[in-house]
């Protein structure tokens, strides 16, 4: 009997933010990424037949979509939501929010992370707790944006990180 494999690569990531042409300048400047079209705005009194309003109650009556790409190379791209009726009742917070069920943070493979935790902490972003060292050759930090989503910025692949710990590991150099 074969074993079944799936492989795949992370396609995008969809946040929820209260201000898209904030959002779209935010990730454009901090993570260079690039929007794909104009910001659409989706009206369920309009278009009710756009699959879309299939996915969302009816209590959502219209929102703004930004698309914005990481290029061809990049990990994934990133979809910003600013739902407008209703409007969203409160902004992220990681603090009294971690233990409730869901994703709860997204992590991201950085050439630099001092550099990249600077670029969002001088751009609204803030640090969450302190540098967590994931192998003797490699760190993660995390921050937030600055709505309050979290993310972990890692300094090479989890695969990679998990790689060289079990290699410490089995060398006996914890």
């Amino acid at each position: 009997m074969s074993k079944f494999s799936l492989s795949f690569r992370l396609n995008h990531v969809a946040i929820a933010v209260p201000n898209l042409d904030e959002a779209i300048e935010w990730y454009s400047e901090v993570f260079n990424l690039t929007p794909l079209i104009p910001p659409i705005t989706l009206d369920r009194s309009e278009s009710p037949d756009n699959p879309i309003f299939t996915i969302y109650p009816p209590s959502c009556k219209w929102m703004r979509l930004a698309l914005l790409g990481a290029g061809p190379e990049g990990p994934a791209d990133l979809e910003l939501f600013q739902f407008q009726d209703p409007t969203a009742e409160e902004e992220c917070n990681f603090e009294l929010q971690y233990r409730r069920g869901g994703y709860f943070h997204m992590a991201l493979t950085v050439d630099d992370v001092d550099a990249v935790v600077e670029k969002i902490v001088n751009r609204g972003g803030r640090k969450v707790g302190l540098d967590m060292p994931c192998s003797k050759s490699h760190k993660a930090a995390y921050v937030t944006d600055k709505w309050g989503n979290v993310m972990e910025i890692m300094s090479a692949s989890y695969s990679d990180i998990v790689a060289e710990v079990m290699e410490q590991y089995r060398q006996g150099n914890n």
